[in-house]
C-alpha cells in the first residue's frame, strides 16, 4: 500500500477503515489518536508513537522494530506475533494486551504496565522490565533469558515453563507467582518476595536466592544445586524431592519446613533435618516425627519407635519388624508399601498398601484405619483392650482378626 500521511491515517482510523500492511516506518505519530485502529501487518519500524492512543488497536503481525512507544496507551491492544525488537515501551500501558508469540527481544519495558497481559511464547530475551507492573500476566513458555526484571510487581503472575536463565529478579514482588517447570538456572532473586509461590520441578540450579522470602513456597522436586540461600526465609517451604545439599541451608532461616510428598504440611521438620531420611525431627507440638521418603527401599530392618512418635512411610519396606511405643502412630502413605512386615503395638493408618505373608502381621494394634485408596491383607492379633477399626468405602481388605485371649491360649 502507498505511504500515507499522519493526518490521512488518523482520518481513516476515525472512519473505522482497516489499513492493512500500511507503510508507516519512521513516521512521526506522537500523541496520535489511533484507538481501535485496524493496522494488521503494518510497517511501523522506527516510528515515533510517544504518548499515542492505541487502546484496543489491532496490530497483529505488525512490525514495530526500534519504534518509540514511550508512554503509549496500548491497553487491550492485539499485538500477537508483532515484531517489537528493540522497541522502547518504557512507561507504556499494555494492560490486558495480547502479545502472544510477539518478539520483544531487547525491548525496553521499564515501568510499563502489563497487568493481565498475554505473553505466552513471547520472545523477551535481554529485555528490560525493571519496575514494570506484571501482576496477573501470563508468561507461559516465554523466553526471558538474560532479561532484567529487577523490582517488578508480579503477584500471581504465570511463568510456567518460562525460560529465565540468568534473569535478574532482584527485589521483585513475586508473591503467589507460578514458576512450575520454569528454567531459572543462574537467575538472581536476591531479596525477592516469593511468598506462597510455586516452583514445582523448576530449575533453580546456581540461582542466587540470598535474602529471598520463600515462605510457604512449593519447591518440591526443584533443582537447587549450587543455589545460594543465605538469609533466605523458608518457613513452611515444601522441599520433598528437592535437589540440594543440606549444607546449602545453613545460612537460611525457618521455623519449620514441610517434607511431605503431598506438600500438605503433614511432615513438618526443622531445617537441620533436611536430607536425614528416617531421622527424628521434632515438630512444634513436641512429638518425634520420622519420615521415610518415596523411592527408598528398606529390607530386613528392626525398627523401634518410642512412645508418642509419629512415623510416616512413603517408601517400600520388605521383611521388616517395626515396634511402636504407647500412643505411637504409623502412617503408610499413599506411595508406601509394606510387604511381609510385622508391626507390634501403636496405631496404624494405611493410605498405601500393607501386604502380609507371615501371620500375624499386626500385633497389639490399638487402632486400624484404612483410607479409600488403601489396601490391607493381613492377620491382626488384637490387644487386650481390643482394636478400633475405621474403613473408608472403596478400600481393599482381607483381614483375619484374632482376639488376644485366643492367641494366648494357642501359644501356651
Amino acid at each position: 500500500m502507498p505511504a500515507i500521511t499522519a493526518a490521512e491515517l488518523e482520518a481513516k482510523i476515525k472512519r473505522g477503515e482497516k489499513v492493512e500492511r500500511a507503510e508507516l516506518s519512521g513516521m512521526n505519530l506522537t500523541g496520535a489518536k489511533l484507538g481501535r485502529a485496524k493496522l494488521p501487518r503494518a510497517d511501523l519500524d522506527g516510528a515515533n508513537l510517544e504518548g499515542a492512543d492505541l487502546k484496543g488497536a489491532e496490530l497483529v503481525g505488525a512490525s514495530l522494530r526500534e519504534a518509540f512507544l514511550v508512554g503509549a496507551q496500548l491497553a487491550n491492544a492485539m499485538l500477537a506475533k508483532a515484531d517489537l525488537d528493540g522497541a522502547n515501551l518504557s512507561g507504556a500501558d499494555l494492560t490486558n494486551a495480547d502479545l502472544t508469540r510477539a518478539n520483544l527481544s531487547g525491548a525496553n519495558l521499564e515501568g510499563a504496565t502489563l497487568k493481565g497481559a498475554k505473553l505466552r511464547y513471547a520472545q523477551l530475551d535481554s529485555a528490560k522490565l525493571g519496575e514494570a507492573d506484571l501482576e496477573g500476566a501470563n508468561f507461559t513458555h516465554a523466553d526471558l533469558v538474560d532479561s532484567d526484571l529487577g523490582g517488578v510487581s508480579a503477584k500471581q503472575t504465570n511463568f510456567t515453563r518460562a525460560i529465565m536463565q540468568r534473569a535478574d529478579l532482584g527485589e521483585a514482588e513475586l508473591a503467589e507467582a507460578n514458576f512450575e517447570g520454569a528454567d531459572l538456572s543462574g537467575a538472581v532473586l536476591v531479596d525477592a518476595n516469593c511468598e506462597r509461590s510455586t516452583f514445582l520441578e523448576a530449575d533453580l540450579s546456581g540461582a542466587k536466592l540470598d535474602g529471598a522470602c520463600l515462605e510457604q513456597c512449593d519447591l518440591r522436586k526443584a533443582n537447587l544445586e549450587e543455589a545460594s540461600l543465605t538469609r533466605a526465609m523458608l518457613t513452611g517451604v515444601r522441599l520433598h524431592g528437592a535437589e540440594l545439599d543440606p549444607s546449602q541451608l545453613e545460612g537460611a532461616e525457618a521455623d519449620w519446613i514441610d517434607l511431605s510428598a503431598a506438600g500438605d504440611g503433614s511432615q513438618r521438620a526443622q531445617l537441620a533435618d533436611f536430607g536425614k531420611i528416617g531421622q527424628a525431627p521434632t515438630s512444634a507440638d513436641g512429638r518425634v516425627r520420622r519420615f521415610f521418603g518415596a523411592g527408598d527401599v528398606l529390607r530386613n530392618a528392626e525398627l523401634e519407635f518410642d512412645d508418642g512418635a509419629h512415623v510416616e512411610i512413603q517408601s517400600r519396606f520388605e521383611r521388616c519388624n517395626i515396634r511402636l511405643g504407647k500412643d505411637a502412630e504409623l502412617i503408610v502413605g499413599a506411595q508406601g508399601r509394606l510387604e511381609d512386615c510385622t508391626i507390634v503395638g501403636g496405631r496404624l493408618r494405611v493410605l498405601g498398601k500393607f501386604l502380609e505373608r507371615r501371620s500375624p502381621g499386626l500385633i497389639d494394634t490399638s487402632q486400624l484405619f484404612v483410607s479409600e485408596q488403601g489396601a490391607v491383607a493381613a492377620t491382626l492379633q488384637q490387644p487386650t483392650g481390643a482394636t478400633q477399626f475405621a474403613f473408608e468405602r472403596g478400600c481393599r481388605l482381607r483381614v483375619h482378626i484374632m482376639p488376644a485371649a485366643i492367641t494366648a491360649k494357642q501359644e501356651s
